[in-house]
């Protein structure tokens, strides 16, 4: 099927648009944009006016001309610009400091009056605050505070808090929104330069980047327009630092120690650490005015502890070792003249990670990694006249991870192979024992993108700034997932064994484990055999045209309309049979209107709105798990009352992929003896998967400036979630009418399929509510101080897919706790605010800090074990006394939290100087808990995790 779509007639009419597009015609980077209006001394519009942009740090000049309506735009890089305006006859004027960030159009409106002589008047003056002609929603985290607000771990990402409409929280630093669902639903894009850069494996963090690498970005968390897609909540548009006309580095340690930390709140202990940081970045000019480089390298050290806090003392291990993390890269920028510009930049990043966080689930659980990311990017942009701007892009970025158990088992059952890392995974009523279940595992992802942007001005009832492009991206996986290699015991055919300490005298040495005293209250035994290899591909295509028509002086038309489309998202050339046929068809009705107003009341002063479709960008899991079940099968065994089953489950050696195929009881007739496959998170029929995951994003509301330094906005937003992912853990059941609920699955006569074992199913039938107002605040940088202040008030409602009996939904209601169920979203949070702000005090001595306050998060809450005898744990709300646990009814403590900065600065002399700092994270130490919330545990409602109060200490040596 991918063969023949790629061929059809619409994608290679797509391709020839693209290439064609890609045509050598390119300049300057079109990170953001000046435009304003040019008037005489009367009102009365100038046309033909040169405007020139000169960007303070590089030298680096922009030309623009006015229109027959007086008005300009000039696409540019991201600082500090003065700009000219000339016209034969008149002053020349001319206006210093106007700040341009990343994605912003910022209006500089400028007044000439008549000359006879040729003179120069030179205004200072602020850009404008809020933005006058585009009504997207967001923030910008401005050069500042990317490097003067403190963060642990100088993890930039973590600086996406201060976003207006940003569901962050401070524990979540390594991706700018969380998953959702379970981690099914993803939204978000990470870019980087343009470039697109989000790790979609569906594990595991998104590339690492040195805080002294990134100059600003720009978080936009509602209706961005329609040169961005594939993401169905968040972008985020990063840019990395340049060279400037001034030879200028730095190198800066940051160190935190235990000595300086409280105890932990849960385990009672100072945690021990050790951590350094040291970073360095150097830029300058190779031909002034012209070409420029910029280079950094960053290393961390970090020995660490984890302290397990099981309802078991024994389990309750201390590991130790140390984290280690290296990330580099180097960029180089030429502006061959005016009108042309080239880009080439690289980074790479590292990370090893001995083991997880302690929490409160069996240290057997936790493993390693080894993580590797790299991107490469070239860029080349060219004026075309003083109406057209065309921009190409091109790339090539991967992301990938080892990661193994830290358990040694001389007798795994791949130990043939060599593997002895890894243990069985053990299921417990109201406790586990899980690993990952494709330990020891490689997953690695590498993308090639092309991307065109072509920008275009023109006349016809009012000015119109229109924008063409079209991008393609290549995506390949090459994993080895060994799902299930280990074994997987469902041990919850009665209570916890008494003695469970004794069964397990030592975590990390399988050959000690007593598994054979589990086998009475063994259920069944799955383990995966087979080819865990995956290689494919996914190409991606896109395209888009945006106008933003400024049909007066005062209001503007934000109108677009993109399209998509993923081939390959759901492995639709796999066969599973008798489940699922090859050749299904992609998601290929993917258009997405999108509509916007700006209008400006005054011109302090724009009421802003609209309404538009986005669509979400699959994780490679919905593909993997079903191209896995094409090359690997998963065995399942019930327990047929041997006292060995647990560690013998075959009664014999273990069969190989090709002994299986024919031992399967749909392969042979149910045969006695025969046995069962499961199949995990297989992909449903076409009519429950086809259509992506989509939302319908709306918003009004209004900003106001105040004064020249402060601006102020309130945004009413909502947005309707359809066809959101789920895993339905086991299909293969059928339900009784009378109750709602399922056959137990051990009844295998009441089995949809009985000659199969479970069956997970992705199928893309969830929905969501969001409700949100969102304001902010933000005073710039005067009188030595600058702040930021935001505040959500929000409701977030969902409901995962209905339960399906076989391949298709079950017909009647069903009990609440099978599935469908509208509740609050697992991630519903009703309260936000944070506040942030920077103090030059005096002498060089400068205050800053951040201040979060989020209500309690919910939680998905349940009861625990199979009590409705699923043989999965989709359905674990129900209680022992036929009670159900009301989905997510957890709320988790509220959380509140400051982090605060001292720095003095010391001039060393000769344009050197050295910055000491001294940061507090947590500084009121409060416990901020992370709760348990799984009745049917010993533990339940206790703390799992808490926050401790950390110093760290530095310098920052630039010059």
């Amino acid at each position: 099927m991918r063969s023949n779509l790629v061929e059809s007639p619409f994608v290679r009419s797509f391709l020839l648009i693209l290439a064609l597009l890609a045509l050598p015609r390119t300049g300057y980077a079109q990170e953001a944009a000046l435009t304003g209006t040019i008037t005489d001394s009367t009102g009365g519009v100038l046309p033909g006016v040169t405007v020139t942009a000169v960007n303070d740090a590089t030298g680096n000049s922009f030309v623009g001309v006015t229109d027959g309506t007086g008005q300009f735009r000039i696409s540019a890089r991201v600082g500090a610009y003065r700009i000219s305006a000339e016209l034969q006859g008149f002053t020349t004027v001319q206006r210093t400091g106007v700040q341009v960030l990343v994605g912003q159009s910022v209006n500089v409106s400028l007044q000439m009056s008549p000359s006879t002589v040729e003179e120069t008047v030179t205004v200072s003056a602020q850009a404008p605050l809020i933005e006058v002609a585009t009504s997207s929603l967001g923030g910008n985290i401005d050069p500042t505070q990317v490097q003067e607000i403190p963060v642990p771990g100088r993890a930039w990402m973590a600086l996406a808090l201060l976003a207006p409409g940003s569901r962050t929280t401070p524990g979540n630093s390594g991706a700018p929104s969380p998953d959702r669902n379970g981690g099914e639903v993803r939204e978000f894009q990470l870019n980087m330069d343009g470039q697109q850069v989000t790790q979609d494996l569906g594990t595991g963090v998104q590339p690492r980047y040195s805080q002294d690498s990134i100059a600003e970005f720009q978080f936009i968390s509602n209706r961005f327009d329609a040169t961005m897609g594939r993401s169905s909540g968040v972008q985020v548009m990063a840019i990395t630092r340049s060279g400037t006309n001034n030879l200028a580095g730095t190198f800066r340690g940051n160190f935190r120690d235990s000595k300086f930390n409280t105890e932990d709140p849960v385990s009672g202990v100072v945690l021990p650490m050790e951590n350094q940081q040291y970073s360095t970045a150097v830029g300058g000019p190779i031909i002034r005015d012209r070409l420029h480089f910029f280079g950094n390298f960053e290393y961390e050290r970090g020995p660490k502890t984890s302290i397990f806090t099981t309802p078991y003392p024994s389990f309750n291990v201390t590991l130790s070792g140390k984290e280690t993390i290296k990330m580099g890269g180097g960029r180089v920028d030429y502006q061959a003249s005016p009108n042309a510009r080239l880009m080439g930049k690289w980074h790479e990043g590292r990370r090893y990670d001995p083991f997880g966080a302690g929490n409160s689930n069996h240290p057997s659980a936790t493993g390693l990694t080894d993580e590797k990311s790299r991107e490469i990017l070239g860029q080349f942009t060219l004026v075309l006249g003083n109406r057209a701007v065309n921009e190409v892009k091109a790339g090539y970025s991967e992301f990938g991870f080892d990661q193994g158990g830290l358990t040694h088992w001389s007798n795994h059952w791949l130990a043939p192979l060599g593997i002895t890392q890894g243990s069985p995974r053990i299921r417990f009523n109201g406790f586990n024992m899980l690993p990952n279940a494709n330990f020891p595992r490689t997953r690695a992802q590498n993308v090639w993108s092309a991307r065109e942007d072509f920008t275009f001005s023109y006349e016809a009832r009012g000015r119109h700034d229109l924008r063409a492009g079209a991008e393609y991206l290549r995506r390949a996986e090459e994993s080895a997932n060994r799902r299930t290699a280990a074994g997987e015991l469902d041990a919850r055919g009665g209570p916890i064994p008494a003695n469970i300490e004794a069964l397990f005298p030592d975590a990390f040495n399988v050959d000690t484990w007593n598994l054979t005293a589990l086998s009475p209250i063994t259920r069944r035994y799955t383990i995966g055999v087979g080819n865990f290899d995956l290689i494919y591909t996914q190409p991606k295509f896109g395209t888009w045209i945006q106008d933003d028509w400024h049909v007066t002086n005062a209001l503007t038309l934000n109108l677009g309309l993109r399209y998509d489309l993923s081939v390959n998202v759901s492995a639709n050339d796999i066969e599973i049979k008798p489940f699922l046929p090859a050749g299904r068809p992609d998601d290929t009705n993917n258009f997405q209107p999108r509509l916007g107003f700006a209008y400006q009341i005054n011109p302090r002063t724009v009421l802003r709105g609209g309404s538009g479709l986005y669509f979400y960008e699959p994780i490679t899991s919905d593909t993997l798990w079903t191209v896995g079940n094409s090359l690997a099968s998963l065995i399942q065994v019930e327990n047929n009352g041997r006292a060995d089953f647990a560690v013998n489950p075959f009664n014999g050696p273990l069969p190989t992929f090709e002994q299986a195929q024919p031992q399967f009881c749909h392969n042979n007739g149910n045969r006695p003896g025969c046995l069962l496959q499961a199949l995990t998170e297989l992909v449903s029929p076409e009519e429950y998967s086809r259509q992506l995951g989509r939302n319908w994003q709306n918003s009004i509301g209004v900003a106001r400036q105040i004064g020249d330094v402060m601006s102020f906005s309130a945004d009413y937003v909502y947005t309707q979630g359809r066809n959101e992912k789920d895993i339905i853990d086991n299909v293969n059941l059928t339900y009784n009418p009378a109750t709602g609920a399922n056959y137990p699955f051990s009844d295998v006569s009441r089995r949809a399929f009985p000659d199969w074992g479970t069956i997970s199913l992705l199928v893309r039938d969830g929905k969501s509510a969001y409700h949100g107002l969102q304001t902010s605040f933000t005073k710039r940088m005067s009188n030595r101080w600058q702040a930021s202040a935001t505040y959500t008030l929000s409701s977030l409602e969902d409901s995962d897919s209905p339960p399906f009996g076989g391949m298709s939904p079950v017909p009647f209601a069903t009990a609440p706790d099978m599935g469908g169920e509208w509740a609050y979203s697992d991630a519903d949070q009703r309260h936000r605010a944070v506040v942030s702000g920077i103090w030059e005090v005096i002498g060089g001595f400068q205050v800053s800090g951040l201040m979060y306050h989020g209500s309690g998060i919910r939680s998905a809450s349940y009861w625990g074990g199979d009590l409705r005898g699923t043989g999965a744990d989709f359905s674990q709300r129900l209680r022992p006394d036929g009670t159900i646990v009301p989905r997510n009814s957890f709320i988790q403590p509220a959380e509140n939290r400051v982090d605060i900065r001292f720095q003095q600065g010391i001039p060393l002399g000769g344009g050197t100087r050295i910055d000491l700092m001294a940061e507090v994270f947590n500084l009121f130490n409060v416990e901020n808990f992370s709760l348990i919330t799984e009745e049917g545990r010993s533990d339940y409602g206790e703390p799992e995790s808490g926050q401790i109060r950390t110093m760290q200490f530095g310098f920052r040596l630039s010059f």
